[in-house]
């Protein structure tokens, strides 16, 4: 009966290396050497990714507490907010600092942009109509703010430039689509779009509230003003080829104000 060799085991499977000096080591041996003539560099890239590890932990760690520490402050200066302080939110009192102040200091992180917003509209409360779109053209956030952000900057410029009035409200309207905003942001761009003599788009704009908004209060005033567009463009004419439109008459709702940007509370406050 032909014998069984036992399995050899790894070590013994492995052939030997060969040095450069044409000696013959085991692979452990060799490893070991290589171990032996790189230790310091193997040793130093261990640290350096120990190092690296912590580092991200900490830096974590930082931004948790800056974050925290930044909404804390944020919450304390918006109590001035939404008493209508506005000078005051806007430079901070003796136990608080400023919107500028918080939004300078805490840059583009959430805090920061949500300061940039209130600072915004503060101004605007205040009529200082420039810098307040000056910084709502710098929010860079999203959702609700965003959506109140771009309706801020539309509310400013529509009395000089209704037509890009009228597309700031609709990315608006777009932007965060709730009951609560968008179909009165789509109101605002019909007008707009009328002030600009855009009845079409005017009518675009009020169908889409009595279409897709029809549970909302807006959409029983989008068909009362849908009437008003459509007699409007009966009177005026429509643009064909290289014809124009005759100028639009007064807006019935001319004496509206457009929409101010939405003032919230933070949640914590």
């Amino acid at each position: 009966m032909a014998q069984i060799n036992p399995p050899r085991t790894l070590s013994e499977s492995r052939p030997p290396v060969v040095r450069d000096d044409g000696t013959m080591v085991a692979p452990e041996t060799n490893a070991a050497d290589f171990f032996e003539d790189h230790r310091s560099a193997i040793l130093a890239a261990i640290i350096g990714l120990v190092v690296l590890a912590l580092a991200v932990v900490a830096w974590r760690a930082w931004q948790a507490n800056r974050s925290e520490e930044g909404q804390r402050l944020l919450g304390a200066i918006l109590t001035e907010y939404e008493a209508g302080n506005w000078q005051a939110a806007l430079d901070g009192t003796d136990t608080a600092p400023g919107l500028l102040e918080i939004a300078d200091d805490y840059g583009s992180t959430a805090t920061g942009e949500q300061a940039t917003f209130f600072a915004a509209d503060a101004y605007y409360q205040l009529g200082d109509t420039d810098r307040a779109l000056e910084m709502f053209e710098e929010y860079d956030g999203d959702g609700l703010l965003a959506a109140s952000a771009l309706a801020g900057q539309a509310a400013i410029i529509e009395p000089t430039d209704a037509a890009r009035a009228a597309g700031l409200y609709e990315q608006a309207a777009a932007e965060y689509e709730s009951p609560a905003s968008t179909p009165g942001y789509l109101l605002d761009a019909a007008r707009a779009h009328l002030a600009a003599g855009d009845t079409e788009a005017a009518q675009g704009a009020l169908r889409s509230v009595i279409d897709d908004w029809a549970q909302t209060p807006e959409a029983q005033r989008a068909q009362v003003e849908m009437g008003l567009a459509e007699a409007r463009a009966t009177a005026t004419g429509q643009p064909t080829g290289g014809v124009r439109a005759a100028p639009a008459a007064p807006d019935s709702s001319a004496g509206a104000q457009p929409t101010a940007p939405v003032q919230l509370t933070l949640p914590g406050q």
